[in-house]
């Protein structure tokens, strides 16, 4: 009876534990992220390269992304926000920072949208990788090797190379492997050889290596 009183007392304890931890995350997005949507005391607006502004909170940014702190940095004069408190991002559209934002706030944004489009993603793990933020990095690389497929790997390979991603590509390029010759056939593989020369040879070597291997 000891053993079992002792054993429930443990998952009660560990019950409590997440309940804590979930009132917890659902404070602090509820929080933060009810002052962004707001609009309370914001002091900066970020611009997206398409689309109206987003306004935001310096102090935010600034403890979410070690570049974003520099930018703001009184002590950065090259590259500190111009006077009139404005940041330009113009690598992002404005759904796309949008997510950027949600995501910086909330730790969350991408949950609720099952339906982010695939370019969307590509452009939130090329951001996740220029700012420095880890969690959305890694978010966007689960989310992205999910959806991984013949019809899209050209373009998932691309942006894998670009935002330095070795998880990504390793997962692009067993999938380039697997279907060597829908892939390298399509009409996409023309426009992307020309565009990644460098990746080609990385291709064509892990094809001659499959095949010497078999």
């Amino acid at each position: 009876m000891q053993g079992m009183r002792d054993a429930w007392e443990k998952v009660k304890e560990m019950g409590d534990r997440e309940e804590t931890t979930n009132q917890r995350a659902d404070f602090l997005e509820h929080g933060f992220g009810l002052a962004w949507k707001e609009g309370m005391h914001t002091d900066i607006v970020v611009k997206p390269g398409i689309g109206p502004p987003i306004p935001a909170h310096k102090a935010i940014l600034a403890a979410r992304s070690e570049i974003f702190r520099h930018m703001l940095s009184d002590e950065e004069q090259c590259i500190k926000a111009p006077a009139d408190d404005a940041i330009s991002l113009p690598e992002l559209s404005h759904d796309e920072l949008f997510l950027l934002l949600s995501f910086l706030y909330t730790g969350g944004g991408l949950d609720d949208e099952d339906d982010v489009p695939e370019r969307h993603l590509h452009a939130l793990l090329v951001a996740a990788d220029k700012y420095d933020v880890p969690f959305l990095r890694r978010d966007c690389e689960a989310r992205l090797a999910a959806r991984v497929e013949p019809r899209n790997v050209l373009r998932t390979l691309e942006v894998a190379d670009l935002s330095s991603s070795a998880v990504l590509r390793e997962r692009a390029m067993d999938t380039v492997l697997e279907h060597a010759e829908q892939v390298v056939f399509s009409p996409e593989y023309e426009d992307f050889a020309v565009r990644n020369v460098g990746l080609c040879v990385e291709i064509t070597r892990a094809l001659l290596a499959k095949t010497n291997a078999a």
